[in-house]
């Protein structure tokens, strides 16, 4: 009997074990498996999380090939409106300085370097001057040259009056003068053509013994790009805008496709003034280069220059270039200019 109560109560005591194990095994699966399924769940929601916090970021900039001066290299591709302006650096606007610097400097001093060499003086009057009625205000149009870059947009739309920027073509250099053209009412193109003196030649820079066929490809191409814009400025050109039979192949180009010379006279000896009255062509010409010297009371000397001959022969074309320096004498100053409306070019 003693036996037979043991035997039932290890028996007893063996069911309970077995049970009480096999529930805890279930419980403890069960438990771990919910355990996984969070665990699961959250790794999941960090990994969304991420991607949208990635997605949120703004697109790195691509970067832009510099570019490779040479005088006869092929024009690149047309560039898109789509392009986005990156933040410049101060190193980065430290370069644009200087090359803003080698370019203003270029223009002037091939026209300075041409008198010199010719030994005579400039002759204004073959310049023929449109007549306004007696008391028009005078007029004073400033040209800023040279503009390629988005900073320099930035600060021309900081002056406080009307001021006419003059865009290169496109190149790998400046790949977004298209776009940067868009932000301007008015706005002229800044073409490259052959000078005797400056050796960083835009690429596609027109020489004098361009052909016809060469000129008018180039123009066409201009034109395709900015296709609104009909007036046209030299970008230095001391040794085009002194030749007659190149000045006479350009403006041929030019009338055949509705678009208006400038002449910034890089050369004492330009033929722009014959040539386009052969053409039944008005020209316009410049008459003060702005920035012959980056001395800021230097560029002021010649902003008064500028209004002095608008009022004596009732308009006047200052050239500049975006300067650090000419910018900001520009900006600052207005007081130079009462007596005179600052207009566009289009509106002399």
């Amino acid at each position: 009997m003693l036996v037979l109560t043991l035997m039932l109560t290890a028996f007893g005591v063996y069911i309970y074990m077995t049970t009480s194990y096999e529930h805890y095994y279930k419980t403890a699966q069960k438990e771990h498996g919910i355990s996984s399924e969070e665990l699961m769940h959250k790794m999941k929601q960090m990994l969304d999380d991420e991607k949208a916090r990635q997605s949120q970021l703004p697109t790195p900039p691509t970067p832009v090939e510099e570019n490779v001066t040479e005088q006869n290299q092929t024009q690149t591709q047309q560039p898109t409106e789509k392009s986005v302006d990156s933040n410049e650096t101060n190193a980065t606007m430290v370069a644009r300085e200087n090359e803003s610097k080698r370019q203003e400097l270029s223009e002037v001093h091939d026209y300075e370097r041409s008198l010199k060499e010719s030994g005579k003086p400039a002759r204004p009057n073959e310049v023929v001057r449109k007549k306004y009625p007696e008391g028009t205000t005078p007029r004073l149009a400033i040209i800023i040259d040279d503009v390629s870059f988005a900073w320099q947009t930035r600060s021309i739309k900081e002056i406080p009056y009307k001021v006419t920027p003059s865009f290169f073509p496109p190149t790998k250099g400046h790949p977004d003068t298209v776009r940067l053209s868009h932000d301007f009412e008015f706005r002229m193109i800044h073409l490259p053509m052959e000078s005797k003196n400056y050796s960083s030649p835009e690429p596609d820079t027109l020489n004098a013994v361009d052909s016809s066929e060469v000129i008018e490809k180039r123009i066409k191409r201009i034109k395709e790009w900015f296709p609104e814009i009909i007036y046209y400025n030299n970008h230095t050109g001391g040794s085009f805008t002194a030749d007659y039979n190149a000045m006479d192949r350009l403006v041929k180009v030019m009338k055949e496709n509705g678009l208006i010379f400038v002449d910034s006279r890089t050369a004492g000896n330009s033929k722009a003034p014959e040539i386009t009255k052969k053409y039944n062509m008005f020209l316009f010409s410049r008459d003060v280069f702005l920035d012959n010297s980056l001395d800021k009371n230097l560029i002021r000397t010649q902003l008064k220059e500028a209004v002095a001959k608008a009022k004596k022969h009732g308009y006047a074309i200052a050239i500049g270039h975006p300067h650090k320096n000419t910018l900001e004498v520009l900006k600052e100053s207005q007081d130079l200019l009462e007596g005179v409306d600052m207009v566009y070019l289009k509106d002399l």
